[in-house]
């Protein structure tokens, strides 16, 4: 019922807030994305991790095209830091995160591209829901993106030749807030889990404060033992987008399959494990 209320209050917002005189279209996309996850916990309460992101994506065609694996989407290095303030408090800092984006509508128009620096600072917090367990995250992105660039030419990152005043007048703020729910399946401890979660996104920059993102997911995952977990499921990556020039609103829904692995140390630890993809 949260869940669903949040997505109503999120979809109000975004619909409300923009003029009744755009022309509303809506376009599905059938993507991969997929994580790694990689996890080496202390003997106290700090831990580290790298995650690497790797995402394609079928041609823009409305769903016409259903080959997942067509064209590259995106690619991610992420490393965290992460401290244990108490059994259900968990801190996590990605310094630096490294992302590459591409899009390519169809064959026939060139593949554009951009690169992202992004700094994340992260509360997690962990209670007992049932059999399982209730995940709220709160996240701060702050990110610096490049200008777009064809791959026609030689590329500078993050600046492509121009001032480096272009960082601080791009850099833009996504708040992002998660509730997730991972339950044991069945009656017998096999390892086996559901996971169900629903997170809305807000964007702070110069121009506007504005919702324009929400995921939801739903996966069947397997505990491989105490350091290894698979998880496969789909995510529903619902946006908005406008064009102000041509007035025009446009509903993007991508359909995601999701592969998620996880592997951790071997050691008796205060700190906590990570609670899933992205």
């Amino acid at each position: 019922m949260t869940n669903l209320f949040g997505l109503t209050l999120f979809l109000g917002i975004s619909l409300t807030a923009s003029a009744q005189s755009y022309r509303n279209q809506v376009r599905h996309r059938p993507v991969f994305w997929s994580e790694v996850n990689l996890v080496f916990k202390t003997a106290g309460k700090w831990s580290f991790q790298l995650d690497h992101q790797y995402r394609r994506q079928a041609e823009d065609s409305n769903a016409r095209d259903l080959n997942i694996f067509r064209l590259p989407l995106q690619q991610v290095f992420r490393p965290w830091i992460s401290y244990q303030l108490s059994k259900p408090v968990r801190l996590s800092l990605s310094p630096i995160g490294l992302w590459w984006t591409w899009s390519s509508p169809n064959e026939y128009q060139p593949t554009t591209f951009f690169q992202e620096i992004r700094i994340i600072p992260q509360v997690q917090i962990t209670k007992p829901a049932g059999d399982g367990e209730l995940i709220t995250r709160f996240r701060a992105e702050m990110r610096w993106p490049s200008q777009t660039d064809t791959l026609t030419s030689a590329y500078i990152f993050l600046s492509d030749g121009e001032s480096q005043r272009v960082l601080a007048d791009r850099f833009d703020m996504r708040l992002r807030t998660l509730a997730r729910w991972i339950n044991p399946f069945g009656a017998s401890p096999s390892g086996w889990y559901t996971h169900l979660s629903m997170e809305p996104m807000a964007v702070v920059s110069a121009s506007a404060v504005r919702f324009d993102q929400n995921r939801t997911y739903i996966a069947l995952g397997r505990r491989l033992g105490e350091n290894r977990r698979v998880e496969i499921g789909y995510l529903n990556q619902f946006s908005i987008r406008r064009n102000q020039t041509e007035r025009i609103r446009t509903f993007n829904v991508n359909h995601a399959l999701q592969v998620y692995f996880y592997l951790e140390n071997r050691r008796r630890s205060n700190a906590g494990s990570d609670s899933g993809p992205e």
